[in-house]
């Protein structure tokens, strides 16, 4: 298994995994509570807790694309792999007439 294959499937684990997920949504919904609990009034808590937000949601759909990236990856080295063993196939005819 090459560094790739082993990197995209940790990734797939990882996105997979119900741990990471429940911490996404504890996350995500502790931070939508703060924002809606606090009054109008008290506007630089809610700047605050907003952009805490936005922050946690973008390391989530960053840390997403990485993980993709590392499927990206493989689905490449699979497809060079593949493409590999049909030249082979062919230099294979050529040579068996």
């Amino acid at each position: 298994m090459s560094a790739a294959q082993y990197r995209a499937e940790r990734a797939q684990r990882l996105l997979e995994d119900p741990l990471l997920q429940e911490a996404r949504q504890t996350v995500i919904q502790a931070l939508q509570s703060e924002v809606l609990s606090l009054p109008l009034g008290e506007r630089e808590r809610r700047e605050a807790a907003v952009a805490m937000l936005k922050g946690a949601e973008q390391f989530f759909r960053v840390f997403e694309l990485v993980m993709d990236g590392f499927k990206l990856e493989r689905a490449e080295l699979t497809n060079a792999a593949q493409i590999q063993a049909r030249h082979h196939a062919i230099e294979e005819r050529i040579r068996n007439g």
